[in-house]
């Protein structure tokens, strides 16, 4: 599952690196934008023309506009019209309000692009790329069917209470996405007086699985495509945090380390100095794999867990636990947890996690410790009760993604619910409808609503479509082999080679979309505009660290390779610099 955070990849060199990559086709296009008038002597591009879309619009049915307001220019954004409206808006099964909530801009200064951005978590919260459209594209984003300070319920899942509504969860799983981009196109046509030249989609997490479902469902849409840290598999990741959390209040009790509620305190199992033994132990496993010791494994497939063990055994205490050392116990937990989700027969129910080093790490900068990895699995070091976001979103397990919701479900239901979830029956319901007769009906299954593991993108590269896929080695919310093993079914479905329309880049070290030991900070839309307008492919995408403190200097860079190319170094120059590194 993923934590209700913005989906966009942009650092903040984002506006000059995308300057010089794309100023060329936007002098181009210059010559091209819409005028103020066409040829019909209609205004377009202007304060009227902009009001003129709340009323004079041949809207699709059950679509409103709300809002058509052209807006001053700022120091954040240019003039622009912006377009606030919804669709199907309704009263649901369980007498909720909802509504498809969307947002539009159009800036004066048009480069004749779309563009959308996906969103986080469950959603519920209106999507408003204003930085994107800061750089000349029309920007449309959504609430994806529900808003979570309207549709929550305490007793229902808290944010997850949506999925009392069939409609509603089809919106959030696939619906919402083709109606806005339906209707934002429709409405950017009308406004500038000729529809876009070239359209764009981009989210990581959530927003990530939104992408390749663009390119899967609707291939038809998007003409470029970045997806980061894809939830392909909604929600097998959610389940695999009800394994890890039971592995871990197991460790909890059998330790002795109890909330004041008498939980069992999650949190404690590992500190902060233990996840940075276990990273330690990582890297001397596997550091020098890729040729350079540096702080960051490249070479993941040759990272294995018997290579690692033999490390870890090497920090196990001979006696007493303290701060210097793992204890055997801990070290089991974890071997188990990173081997995935399994039932009491030991088929895998979700991918294994690899062993990355990014689950730890302590910045130079101001010796703080990395919180990323641990915040989802295990929770704060030092928090009053359980916190791991896993934990909070299981919630979603029993009222969104089942074949029927689990009531009441409060916060508090949420540790025994993991705690008591048998891995031999209970992920049926993730696969199965309602029962005959029940009402109202839920179907179709979870898995068929949320899974965008098609490997046939052939629809997509047909008519020229291309997608970059990026993920962090050190995720520990979305398994990257999850992500690796899907890619690899596309090249075998594309006759054993993908990459002349979708490309693969592993972070090394990098948490959930961002964070960790890595270089973690990059803008892969410049490439992807080259890639889909000039025809040139992105070989590497360079990435600098937002916290160069893990490594101890004052900034780093490395390329992303297209998988399966590593980076290697040189051999001659600064470690830290991009330059001195090839794919290999």
């Amino acid at each position: 599952m993923n934590a209700p955070i913005a989906t966009t990849h942009l650092p903040q060199a984002t506006l000059s690196v995308l300057a010089t990559a794309v100023a060329a086709a936007l002098a181009l296009s210059a010559c091209s934008r819409s005028s103020d008038v066409v040829a019909d002597g209609a205004a377009v591009n202007t304060p009227q023309a902009c009001s003129a879309l709340a009323t004079g619009v041949a809207l699709p049915p059950n679509t409103r506009i709300l809002a058509a307001v052209f807006e001053a220019a700022t120091p954040t954004q240019p003039v622009h019209c912006r377009i606030d409206g919804d669709i199907d808006d309704r009263v649901g099964v369980d007498g909720q309000h909802y509504a498809t909530r969307f947002r539009l801009r159009m800036p004066q200064d048009w480069n004749r692009r779309f563009y959308m951005s996906g969103g986080g978590g469950t959603n519920g919260v209106l999507v408003d790329p204003v930085a994107v459209m800061a750089q000349g594209y029309a920007t449309i984003g959504t609430d994806a069917g529900h808003d979570n300070a309207l549709n929550s319920r305490p007793d229902a899942g808290g944010t997850a209470a949506f999925g009392l509504d069939p409609q509603a969860r089809m919106a959030f799983a696939y619906a919402a996405y083709d109606q806005v981009t339906r209707v934002g196109k429709l409405l950017t046509r009308t406004y500038y007086g000729q529809p876009q030249r070239y359209a764009y989609f981009q989210g990581c997490s959530e927003g990530g699985r939104e992408a390749l479902l663009m390119s899967q469902r609707f291939p038809e849409h998007y003409d470029g495509i970045i997806a980061g840290d894809p939830t392909l598999h909604l929600p097998l990741g959610p389940l695999a945090g009800i394994y890890t959390t039971k592995l871990f209040a197991g460790l909890a009790r059998r330790t002795g380390k109890t909330l004041p509620d008498g939980q069992p305190a999650i949190g404690l199992t590992f500190s902060d100095l233990d996840l940075l033994l276990v990273r330690n132990a990582v890297l001397k496993a596997c550091d020098a794999l890729d040729g350079l010791s540096d702080g960051i494994v490249v070479n993941l497939p040759a990272c294995t867990g018997p290579r690692v063990h033999t490390q870890l055994l090497a920090m196990q205490c001979a006696q007493t636990k303290t701060d210097s050392c793992l204890s055997a116990d801990q070290i089991e937990t974890l071997e188990t947890a990173y081997a995935g989700a399994v039932d009491s027969k030991g088929r895998q129910l979700y991918a294994s996690w690899p062993w990355d080093p990014g689950m730890g790490g302590v910045s130079a900068k101001d010796n703080s410790y990395n919180q990323t990895w641990r915040s989802w699995w295990l929770g704060s070091a030092n928090a009053a009760a359980n916190n791991a976001i896993k934990l909070s979103y299981v919630s979603a397990i029993s009222v969104l993604y089942t074949s029927a919701p689990k009531l009441p479900f409060t916060g508090a239901d949420a540790l025994p619910f993991s705690l008591a979830y048998d891995f031999d029956t209970d992920p049926a319901r993730i696969y199965s409808t309602s029962a005959p007769g029940a009402t109202p009906v839920y179907a179709p299954s979870s898995a068929v609503m949320y899974f965008t593991d098609t490997t046939d993108l052939s629809s997509f590269r047909k008519r020229g479509g291309k997608l970059m896929v990026y993920h962090g080695g050190a995720d520990s919310s979305v398994s990257i082999n999850d992500t690796l093993r899907w890619y690899e079914g596309v090249a075998r479905q594309s006759g054993g080679n993908a990459q002349d329309f979708a490309r693969m880049y592993v972070v090394p070290g990098m948490n959930h979309c961002r964070g960790g030991p890595a270089t973690d900070s990059f803008d892969m839309l410049p490439q992807l505009v080259q890639w889909v307008e000039g025809g040139t492919a992105p070989e590497s995408v360079v990435a600098k660290a937002s916290n160069p403190g893990y490594f101890n200097v004052d900034a780093r860079s490395r390329p992303l390779c297209t998988y399966p190319r590593q980076a290697r170094y040189k051999g001659t120059g600064d470690i830290n610099d991009a330059a001195n590194f090839r794919c290999e």
